[in-house]
């Protein structure tokens, strides 16, 4: 996983470690951790996104598809 993913992810305090393949995952709104290494938001984190289940765009996590597949 990159830092621009888990920015996108809601991570917004996500960092690279220099010199390193790791990252400090942070959020700013939860106490964000890395469980066996797959990054996870509090449960209820208003940053928390996930993929949308008909065409994997990122949403909020309240959501489950998009608005173009929500429309379809």
């Amino acid at each position: 996983m990159s830092l621009a993913t888990l920015r996108a992810r809601g991570f917004d305090l996500a960092e690279h470690v220099p010199f390193t393949k790791r990252y400090h995952v942070g959020c700013s709104q939860c106490q964000a951790l890395a469980i066996n290494g797959v990054a996870c938001h509090e449960t209820g984190c208003s940053n928390a996104r996930h993929e949308c289940r008909g065409c994997n765009a990122l949403i909020p996590q309240r959501d489950r598809y998009c608005e173009e597949c929500n429309n379809e």
